[in-house]
């Protein structure tokens, strides 16, 4: 009786711990494996890597570049997977039917390498084929310039990549055909340009931008693009043929002849045989860092360092406060003095001769900022826009040797009107490459064209130039816009230090110039840097604020001005504050994506802007 006793006991002990140890186990083998690191969630930004990362306007097109990191690929080998990704997840801002500036330092040559695939003025593209003039070249079927993005990224493929054309193009294929979430700011984009979407191209794009034929899709709903899928999978397996040749050069015409466009099928073959064109960045240093940005078609690089000549010029801007009035002032009158210069000499300068080393020369920018700059006071002149009104100070054709002056003038013909669109990403990867891209439409999702059973939109492009005879932007055959696309990487001492870009159009140097001054002259980190508050203001005020007309127009983020004191005293400086936005920061003043490098811990720090659906990633 004891024994069993004992025995019952004994087999109750081990059943309890049989039970516990079953118990342990499938907790250990059975528990839930931690959720997937989700890669869409917006609440973080930032990300901080040692062997790559990616930062980018969309969270998939970032997904895209670090799968591609990760299957050994280079940072060209990314950015090329990323460019044809936000293709297709922000078909808003680039695409198929766009063209781009890229940017990058290759480690192998210790060198900068810069790649335009801008688009161009068709070879019918003379003045009288716009009868209309500004509304033809603004956002009808004539504003397109020839599409040169695809041109572009295959080239950068063939000459810097380690991977196949068909691996780095996998993501952009899949993403079309299988869908993605709409995101907060495609959603909007969508929404608020419905009429566009839709366009000229009918159930095509109700099929696409609907979730059931007449609802604009939503944030979170899926976005499916079959027919652009089949467009990428053409160049995937022919190459630039599949694009600029074929079934989808017929569909591109055929829209042409449609709605009364001029691209021919001989346009798109001069593309194909004349895209990329490999350019020389522009080069300049502010402070001890080594600047290097887009070159001409572009003026952003110009512009850019021409306003950081005259702000190092200038002095301690940290002593002023960042975003203190006076700041403010002293940023708004660089600002001012080099768009004016954009405006007057900066063009395609196969077509023009432009002083470029005159723009960037250090004693110009002296010249230029003595002779206006005043403490506590806006500067208003019109000859902002150099020695178009007034030859009393410098002029950069005196800072260049060996240049012709052929008298150009400043344009009051064209606004000049660019959309807060466009996108930019930065790559980095753990060989020590640095690609920087910006790409476009121009005007979110371009001039409304699509192409039949393509998927992709048509660019907008040709509203850049002008229809005056004197000026710099006067329309040609093959002559490519200018811009302000200006993808930048920083050195310090021949080392990597930092590398962004942004998009929205002529905010796109004033939001680079802000965020290059908050690195460097105020020390934050990638991720504050890109989403300070920010301001912007061009070369000349508008006219139309009646007994405000001799102030300065300055547009500012609500994030400067919800303190009042900041506005009175701007107002009290001459300026016209126009707060602009809902939020604290707006999608109006560009979206910033870059990675700051730090060589002494070895890390990639990626910042994403909170304007759009900014997203950095790495590993």
């Amino acid at each position: 009786m004891k024994f069993r006793k004992s025995f019952k006991v004994l087999l109750l002990l081990l059943m309890v711990l049989s039970t516990f140890t079953l118990v342990a186990c499938k907790g250990g083998n059975d528990q839930k494996d931690p959720p997937a690191f989700d890669y869409t969630d917006l609440s973080v930004r930032d990300y901080v890597g040692k062997n790559g990362v990616v930062a980018a306007a969309n969270p998939y097109a970032a997904k895209a570049g670090l799968d591609v990191l990760q299957a050994g690929g280079n940072a060209f080998d990314a950015a090329v997977a990323v460019s044809f990704a936000l293709g297709v997840v922000e078909p808003n801002a680039s695409g198929l039917g766009g063209g781009g500036i890229l940017v990058a330092y290759e480690a192998t040559t210790g060198g900068y390498v810069s790649y335009n695939f801008r688009e161009f003025v068709p070879g019918a593209g003379v003045a009288s084929a716009f009868p209309n003039k500004d509304a033809d070249i603004d956002g009808g079927v004539k504003s397109s310039g020839v599409p040169t993005q695809v041109a572009g990224l295959l080239e950068i493929q063939e000459n810097h990549g380690s991977l196949t054309r068909q691996k780095v193009m996998e993501p952009a294929i899949n993403y079309a055909n299988n869908g993605v979430k709409v995101t907060p700011e495609l959603a909007s984009a969508i929404n608020e340009n419905w009429d566009k979407v839709v366009g000229t191209s009918g159930d095509q794009t109700y099929d696409i931008f609907t979730s059931d034929g007449f609802t604009p899709l939503k944030a979170g709903d899926t976005l499916i693009q079959e027919n652009y899928g089949n467009v990428l999978e053409e160049i995937s397996e022919k190459g630039a043929e599949g694009f600029y040749k074929g079934w989808v050069a017929d569909a591109i015409v055929a829209s042409q002849v449609q709605h009364g466009g001029i691209i021919t099928h001989d346009d798109l073959l001069y593309a194909m045989d004349n895209y990329t064109k490999v350019e020389t960045p522009i080069v300049g240093n502010y402070r001890g860092y080594d600047i290097a940005s887009a070159n001409i078609p572009s003026s952003g690089g110009i512009i850019l360092i021409e306003a950081l000549n005259m702000l190092e010029h200038y002095g301690d801007l940290a002593a002023l406060g960042h975003n203190s009035p006076e700041y403010i002032n002293t940023i708004a009158t660089a600002m001012a003095l080099a768009y004016g210069d954009k405006r007057k000499y900066i063009a395609d300068d196969e077509f023009v001769d432009v002083p470029v080393t005159g723009l960037i020369n250090k004693s110009y920018a002296q010249s230029r900022w003595d002779e206006v700059y005043r403490p506590g006071k806006a500067f208003l002149g019109r000859h902002a826009v150099g020695g178009s009104t007034s030859d009393d100070y410098g002029n950069p054709w005196d800072f260049v040797s060996d240049s012709l002056n052929i008298g150009m003038i400043y344009d009051d013909s064209h606004d000049y009107i660019e959309h807060y669109s466009t996108t930019t990403f930065s790559i980095s990867d753990k060989w020590g490459n640095i690609v920087s891209v910006t790409q476009t439409i121009n005007y979110f999702f371009g001039n409304g064209v699509v192409p039949e059973n393509c998927g992709f939109y048509l660019n907008n492009e040709l509203s850049s130039f002008s229809f005056t005879t004197s000026s710099v932007h006067y329309i040609e055959p093959y002559k490519q816009p200018v811009s302000h696309i200006m993808p930048t990487i920083i050195m310090k001492d021949g080392n990597p230090w930092a590398t962004l870009g942004s998009p929205g159009g002529l905010r796109i140097p004033s939001a680079v110039i802000q965020v290059v001054l908050n690195l460097i002259d105020f020390e934050m980190d990638i991720q504050s840097a890109i989403s300070a508050p920010r301001v912007y203001t061009y070369a000349a005020g508008s006219d139309d604020h009646g007994a405000n007309i001799n102030m300065k127009d300055l547009y500012v983020e609500k994030g400067i001005v919800k303190d009042k004191a900041v506005q009175s005293a701007l107002t009290a400086m001459g300026y016209y504050v126009i707060p602009t936005g809902e939020k604290e920061v707006d999608l109006y003043f560009g979206g910033v994506q870059g990675i700051r490098f730090n060589e002494e811990e070895g890390t990639m720090h990626g910042g994403a802007d909170i304007r759009r659906d900014g997203k950095a990633l790495g590993y």
